[in-house]
C-alpha cells in the first residue's frame, strides 16, 4: 500500500450526509429511479410502505432534486389501482458503519484523519448512529453504534495506524454486514457502509497472497442477500490513488458499489473535493415514498413505484417487493367527490385550449358539465360540454376561435349524481372547480404536422397546422433540407405561394437515390403579407421504395433515350425481314419428297391433353392488428389493416385505443413499402416499445412475423404479417 498525504477531511464529511440532509447541487434531468430500501409495516387497514429511492441520470449518477408532478405505487396483477404516495426527505434512523483503513500506509495521514473525523461529527444530525471500525490485518470495533457525538469523537481520536500491517478488506466488510444485522434486528431502519482504503486485499505490497479468508463474492452475497424480505446493505467506496503506482483495485471498488446499489469515487488527492462531493450527492439524494396499501396478497407481493417529473416526459418506474402475513382488501368508503383542474394549456396552432381535470371518486358522478363564462359580463360564451360517467382523468378541448382577444374568461365545472341533482362540495357550492384565464390570440404561428415523400410523383408533401394572421393576402414559403447524419444541405426550395395547409416541393435527389432509410431535418419559413416571418422544424426518415428489377431499369433507360430505342427497333425489324427472306429462299430450293402410300387400317388417336401448370396466386400480404392488453374497452379488439399509412392513437385515428390516457392522441403510424411493413412512433408522451426497447420518435422500424408492441404503460398490441 502506497504512502501518501491527502486532504482527508473531505472523506469524513461524506459520512454524515447519508442521514438525509437535503443538499441541492447542479440540476440534472433524472432518467431513472433506483429502489434503495423498502420498509413494510402491517396495520389493521392495510400495509404501510416506506420505499426509499434515488433519482439517477443516464450514467447512473444521482440527481439530488426533481420537480415531481405525480407519484403512485401499484401492485402488479389484475384489478389493482395506483395508489398516490407522499414523497419527502427520510426522517428514520440511519445506521452507518464507518470503516477506516489503519494499515501501515496510513501512518503519515492518520493525524489528519482523526482531526477531520472529529470536526465532521459536529454536523451529524441527531438521528445518525455511528459505529467506528478500524482495520488492517484484523478489524476492531472501536465504538459500537451510538448517537452520542462525544463518544464517537473519543473513538475517532483513538485511531492509529499500525506499521507493516496488511489489508484484510473482505473480512472487515463481511463482519460489518453482520454487525449491522445484529444491531438493526429486522427494524425498518436504513443502513450503509462507507469504506475508505488506499489498497486492496493483500498481506504485503507486491504479494498477491490474499489477507482475508472471505472473498469478494462472499461480501456481495452478504450485502445483497436473496429474498425480497432481506435488506440490502449499500457499500459506498472511496479509493485513493497517487501517481506512484497501481496498488488500488479501482475496478473492484466500483463494482462493489454498483453491485450493492451504492456510489463510488476514485481519484487522487488533487481532486478529492469533487470525488467526495459525488458521494455526498449520492447519499443526500435519497427520498422516501410513503403510502398505505389497503389491497395486498398473502405472501410475496410485487409492486412498482411510478413517478412523473417535469424534467422528463416519460414515467420513471422502479420495481420492488414486500411480504404480507395475510390478505388485505380495501374496505374504506369512497371519498367525497372532488374535481381538480390540473392544467390549462393553449395550442396556438389549432387555436384550442386543452383542459386537464382530475376527478376523485368518479363513480358518484353521472354527468360532468363544463362551461365557459365571460369573467366580467357574467355571460356564458361557449356551450356546455357534457361527459357521461367520467374517469379519474379527463382531457377536454375548448375552441377559442369565438373568444375576444385580451379578455378574461372563467371555466366552471359542475357534476350531477345518479338522480340528476347537482353535487355540492363541503361548502355547499355547486361549482366544484373553476379557473380564470385571459385569451390572447397569437398574431401568427404554425407547425409542421407531417412530412410524406411521394416517390411515384417525385414530390415531398409537408402538412401544416396554421394559426393564420389577420389581414388579406397570401403567404409565401421557403426553406431547406439537411441530412442529419452528415449535416450537409440536400435541398433548397422556394420561394413559393402557400396554397391551403400543404407545401409540395420536388423530392430531393438524395432521397430518390437512397437505398436505406436516412434521417433528414426540414426547416420551413412562412412569410405573411406584412412580412412577418415564422419558422418551424421537423425531423423525418423517409423509407425508400424497392429498387426496380433489371427489366424495369432497361425499359426506363430506353424510355429516357428514344434514339437508342429507335435504333434497336430498326435492328430488330431488319433482322426479322432478313430471316423471312432467307427462309423463303430455302423453301424454293427444296424438292418435295413423294408421299408414302397410306395404310387405311391404321387408327390415329389424339394424344392426351397436357395439364397446364398451376399459376400461383398473386402475393397479397395482409397485416393483422389485435389489442392484447389495455385498461379500457379496446382490449381484445382486432382488425385487418388495409390502407397505409395507418394511425393508432387515443382518438381521431384509424384505430382508437379507448380508455388509456397514457396513449397519445396520435401515437403510432404503420406504413408499407412493397412487402415490408414499418412502425413509427409519432413523438408520443409515454413512448412505443418493441422488444422492451423504446423506439426513437419519427424513425421507421421494420417489423415481420408476429410481434408485440407496447403503447405507453398499459396497452399492448400484436401485429402479424
Amino acid at each position: 500500500m502506497k504512502k501518501h498525504r491527502l486532504l482527508f477531511p473531505f472523506f469524513l464529511t461524506a459520512l454524515f450526509v447519508v442521514t438525509g440532509t437535503w443538499v441541492v447541487w447542479a440540476q440534472t434531468a433524472p432518467d431513472d429511479i433506483v429502489i434503495n430500501f423498502v420498509a413494510a409495516e402491517e396495520q389493521e387497514e392495510g400495509v404501510a410502505l416506506d420505499v426509499f429511492f434515488t433519482f439517477v441520470d443516464g450514467n447512473g449518477r444521482p440527481v439530488a432534486k426533481a420537480n415531481i408532478e405525480s407519484a403512485t405505487i401499484q401492485l402488479l396483477g389484475a384489478g389493482f389501482e395506483p395508489v398516490p404516495v407522499v414523497v419527502e426527505d427520510p426522517q428514520t434512523p440511519v445506521y452507518i458503519a464507518l470503516i477506516i483503513d489503519t494499515s501501515g500506509s496510513m501512518q503519515n495521514v492518520i493525524g489528519d484523519v482523526r482531526q477531520a473525523a472529529i470536526s465532521a461529527i459536529d454536523s451529524a444530525p441527531p438521528t445518525a448512529y455511528f459505529s467506528v471500525i478500524q482495520f488492517n490485518e484484523t478489524s476492531q470495533v472501536v465504538q459500537d453504534f451510538t448517537n452520542d457525538p462525544g463518544r464517537v469523537k473519543n473513538a475517532i481520536a483513538a485511531l492509529d495506524s499500525v506499521p507493516d500491517k496488511g489489508t484484510c478488506l473482505y473480512d472487515t466488510l463481511y463482519d460489518a454486514v453482520d454487525l449491522l444485522d445484529e444491531q438493526i434486528q429486522g427494524q425498518p431502519y436504513r443502513r450503509a457502509i462507507i469504506l475508505f482504503t488506499d489498497g486492496k486485499d493483500q498481506l504485503r505490497i507486491g504479494d498477491d497472497a490474499p489477507c482475508s479468508r472471505f472473498t469478494y463474492d462472499d461480501v456481495i452475497n452478504a450485502a445483497r442477500p436473496s429474498g425480497i424480505t432481506n435488506p440490502l446493505t449499500p457499500i459506498h467506496t472511496i479509493g485513493l490513488t497517487d501517481a506512484e503506482g497501481d496498488n488500488l483495485n479501482e475496478a473492484e471498488l466500483r463494482s462493489m458499489a454498483a453491485d450493492t446499489r451504492a456510489f463510488s469515487a476514485i481519484g487522487g488527492a488533487a481532486n478529492l473535493g469533487d470525488l467526495f462531493q459525488e458521494i455526498l450527492n449520492g447519499l443526500n439524494s435519497q427520498l422516501v415514498a410513503r403510502a398505505l396499501l389497503c389491497d395486498a396478497q398473502e405472501g410475496e407481493n410485487a409492486a412498482v413505484l411510478a413517478i412523473k417529473v417535469r424534467e422528463n416526459d416519460a414515467m420513471l418506474t422502479g420495481d420492488f417487493g414486500f411480504v404480507a402475513s395475510r390478505e388485505y382488501v380495501c374496505q374504506a368508503p369512497p371519498p367525497p367527490t372532488k374535481i381538480r383542474i390540473n392544467s390549462l394549456q393553449y395550442d396556438a396552432g389549432s387555436d384550442l385550449y386543452q383542459l386537464s381535470l382530475g376527478v376523485a371518486n368518479p363513480e358518484t358522478i353521472r354527468r360532468l358539465i363544463i362551461n365557459v363564462w365571460d369573467a366580467r359580463g357574467g355571460v356564458q360564451v361557449l356551450p356546455d360540454q357534457i361527459f357521461e360517467n367520467p374517469e379519474q382523468t379527463l382531457i377536454v378541448e375548448l375552441d377559442a376561435s369565438s373568444l375576444d382577444n385580451d379578455r378574461a374568461y372563467r371555466i366552471q365545472v359542475q357534476a350531477e349524481d345518479e338522480s340528476g341533482l347537482l353535487i355540492e362540495d363541503d361548502k355547499e357550492n355547486v361549482i366544484l372547480a373553476e379557473k380564470e384565464f385571459t385569451y390572447m390570440r397569437p398574431q401568427f404561428s404554425f407547425a409542421i404536422q407531417s412530412v410524406n415523400p411521394d416517390f411515384e410523383s417525385g414530390q415531398l408533401l409537408l402538412d401544416l397546422a396554421l394559426a393564420a394572421p389577420s389581414g388579406e393576402g397570401a403567404m409565401t414559403y421557403e426553406g431547406f433540407i439537411v441530412d442529419e447524419s452528415t449535416g450537409s444541405k440536400v435541398s433548397d426550395f422556394g420561394p413559393g405561394v402557400l396554397d391551403g395547409r400543404q407545401v409540395q416541393i420536388p423530392l430531393p435527389e438524395a432521397m430518390t437515390e437512397a437505398e436505406e432509410p436516412t434521417g433528414y431535418r426540414v426547416t420551413l419559413f412562412l412569410i405573411t403579407p406584412d412580412q412577418t416571418r415564422a419558422e418551424a422544424l421537423y425531423e423525418f426518415t423517409p423509407i425508400p421504395p424497392p429498387k426496380p428489377g433489371l427489366g424495369t431499369r432497361i425499359m426506363q433507360g430506353l424510355a429516357n433515350n428514344p434514339a437508342i430505342a429507335a435504333a434497336i427497333v430498326v435492328v430488330l425489324v431488319f433482322t426479322a425481314v432478313l430471316f423471312l427472306f432467307q427462309n423463303r429462299q430455302k423453301k424454293k430450293n427444296q424438292v418435295a419428297a413423294p408421299r408414302p402410300p397410306v395404310d387405311k387400317t391404321n387408327v390415329f388417336m389424339a394424344p392426351p391433353p397436357i395439364a397446364a401448370a398451376p399459376v400461383p396466386p398473386a402475393s397479397s400480404q395482409l397485416l393483422r392488428l389485435r389489442v392484447i392488453q389495455s385498461p379500457g374497452a379496446s382490449a381484445g379488439k382486432e382488425t385487418v389493416v388495409e390502407h397505409f399509412p395507418y394511425i393508432i392513437g387515443r382518438e381521431g385515428c384509424d384505430f382508437n385505443i379507448e380508455g388509456d390516457l397514457r396513449v397519445s392522441r396520435r401515437h403510432l403510424e404503420i406504413t408499407r413499402q412493397g412487402d415490408r411493413f414499418f412502425v413509427t412512433d409519432l413523438d408520443s408522451s409515454n413512448g412505443t416499445y418493441l422488444n422492451n426497447n423504446r423506439l426513437p420518435a419519427h424513425q421507421p422500424t421494420a417489423i415481420s412475423g408476429k410481434q408485440e408492441i407496447r403503447l405507453g404503460i398499459q396497452t399492448i398490441i400484436e401485429l402479424e404479417t
